[in-house]
């Protein structure tokens, strides 16, 4: 029998093509301690000129160049790129070795049953367990720690072909909790 669409707004919606794991999946849990930096916040541009720098270096005559060669370098060789900011970079790294050690703890104690890194399918449930009672984006912090999964090679890439579906949930703990928490459960078929 096939699904009928439902129409809403007048945009016909598909069935959702919803893929469960079922029996037998298996839940590792990730701990981090702290302040989650929202990755896109703060973000950086930078302006890369290397490369016309080393260009004019090449082509300079007693410290001069040519106009020509200074407008080739400037529009062919500089170019902006933007970075993560400092913080999430300082928390990465810091956080990095704690996702190692939690990896490691899962890989020897499930590799006999056929664990291993990176998981290339999987559902992701954070709970992010705020110390403060702040109003925060609790979508920026969930992609800092996709990334950070992902740098950590716990998953291949965190798209939606291989973290789906990704559910997050976030409270306050002010007055119960020093330091915040957040806790990462992702499940998958060994």
């Amino acid at each position: 029998m096939a699904k009928r669409y439902a129409t809403y707004f007048g945009v016909p919606i598909p069935p959702f093509k919803e893929e469960k794991l079922g029996a037998g999946s298996t839940t590792i849990r990730f701990v981090l301690k702290g302040n989650v930096p929202s990755l896109k916040n703060g973000r950086q541009a930078a302006v890369v000129r290397k490369a016309a720098i080393d260009h004019l270096k090449g082509k300079s005559t007693n410290g001069m160049v040519s106009l020509k060669e200074a407008e080739y370098a400037i529009r062919k060789l500089v170019y902006g790129k933007v970075t993560p900011n400092d913080s999430y970079r300082e928390w990465a790294e810091i956080n990095k070795p704690i996702i190692l050690q939690q990896m490691n703890y899962w890989s020897e104690r499930l590799q006999v049953k056929g664990l291993f890194f990176p998981l290339d399918k999987a559902t992701m449930s954070i709970r992010f367990y705020f110390a403060n009672d702040y109003n925060i984006d609790s979508i920026s912090k969930q992609e800092s720690v996709q990334d950070l999964l992902v740098l950590c090679k716990v998953i291949q890439d965190d798209c939606y072909k291989i973290l789906n579906p990704i559910y997050t949930s976030s409270a306050q703990y002010k007055d119960e909790l020093v330091d915040s928490i957040c806790f990462v459960s992702l499940s998958f078929r060994i």
